[in-house]
This record gives C-alpha cells, sequence and structure tokens, in this order.
C-alpha cells in the first residue's frame, strides 16, 4: 500500500512535511527510572519507533544531575536544534515536580529558570507522572515564562502502564503530522479520548 501524504504537507517530499508540521523532531532528555542501574527501562526504544514510523527525529541524553540537565536544556535551545521542537522529559514525577532520581528533583520554577523565556516555538512535553496535577494557572504560567507554543503532560500517574506507552506514540506522532496544535488536540481527544482521560492528559496553548 502506497504511503499517505501527510495531512500538513502542502508539497511532495519529507523535507516540506517536516517543515510544515508542528514538530520535526524530539530532544529527549531522560532520567533514572530505578535506583538498580541493572534495569534498563528506556524511552529511547519508543523514540525509534517513532521516527520508523512518522519520520520524527529525535535525540536522547541520559539526565542524572541537576547540572546535567541544565547543560542539556541549554544545548536544546541552540538555534541549531531549533527543528527538534519537542523537549521531552521523560523523568518519574509528581505534581509540579520532576525527579531525575531517587533524591534529586527539579520543580516547575527550577526549570522556568533554567529555560529562562527561551523555549519559544518550542513544545514542552512532561512524559512523566502527574507533572501536571497543578492549577491550570499555574501551567500557563509555565508556558508565559518560558515562552514555549505549548505545555503538555499528564494529571494521573503512568509509570510502567501500557496505555501511556501506546498514547506516547499517537501524540508524538500526531505532532510530527498535524500543522497546528489545536487540530492535534482535537485530533487525540476525537481518536483516542479513552486514553486521555485514563491518564489524565493535558494540552496546555
Amino acid at each position: 500500500m502506497a504511503k499517505q501524504a501527510h495531512p500538513a504537507t502542502t508539497t511532495t517530499g519529507r523535507e516540506a512535511s517536516t517543515r510544515s508540521a508542528i514538530a520535526a523532531g524530539v530532544f529527549a532528555f531522560e532520567g533514572d527510572w530505578e535506583l538498580d542501574l541493572r534495569v534498563r527501562w528506556s524511552i529511547e526504544p519508543m523514540l525509534h519507533t517513532i521516527q520508523e514510523i512518522g519520520e520524527l527525529k529525535f535525540i536522547h541524553r541520559r539526565v542524572a544531575t541537576i547540572p546535567e540537565l541544565e547543560h542539556y536544556l541549554n544545548k536544546w535551545l541552540l538555534k541549531r536544534y531549533s527543528d527538534y521542537q519537542v523537549g521531552y522529559f521523560g523523568f518519574h514525577g509528581s505534581p509540579g515536580k520532576l525527579w531525575l532520581d531517587g533524591k534529586r528533583s527539579v520543580s516547575l520554577d527550577d526549570l522556568e529558570a533554567m529555560i529562562d523565556g527561551q523555549a519559544e516555538n518550542r513544545i514542552v512535553h512532561f512524559g512523566s507522572c502527574s507533572v501536571m496535577r497543578v492549577g491550570e494557572s499555574r501551567i500557563r504560567k509555565f508556558q508565559e515564562n518560558t515562552g514555549a507554543r505549548a505545555v503538555i503532560g499528564y494529571r494521573r500517574d503512568v509509570d510502567s502502564d501500557l496505555n501511556w506507552a501506546a498514547f506516547e506514540i499517537v501524540l508524538l506522532e500526531a505532532l510530527g503530522r498535524y500543522s497546528r496544535i489545536s487540530a492535534a488536540d482535537k485530533h487525540l481527544r476525537k481518536n483516542h479520548s479513552y486514553l486521555c482521560e485514563t491518564l489524565g492528559f493535558r494540552f496546555i496553548y
């Protein structure tokens, strides 16, 4: 079967589709999910899958300390990585916080200070438990203070949930398909409403 054209494509070819889509790439920051480092669970295989099925390229970096996070955030915000529009934060989470390991955490306030208004045209995605379980006004303040085009994440705990893994794939695929954020949001809520509700999905833009 021939591959269907992107809904966001106005001319032919991969270059045109990625140029007009919400996102052409993902810059993924991933923490240590387990204290036992022999446990090799990672979001990286999922990112490879998305790259294969949706042509959404990615950069993946492991982050275990706050200086490492700040270092790679500064890299992501460079002009040379402007086509990696989605900043994917794959960590354990709690309301308003990311946990880099079992001891170190970063709050929304901390992340705002690190990004310092430089996330224009970029999307912050918290692929983490419950980070978005704070008031909507707080998330909108985070969006405003970082300059982000949108902030995405979950209100509920999603660790080791196959529903979450499946939804992450369709979410990132939608960001690589549609040219308007409102269209991607509508698509997800229309076609994956059960997962949106189960995971407490939030899409602030």
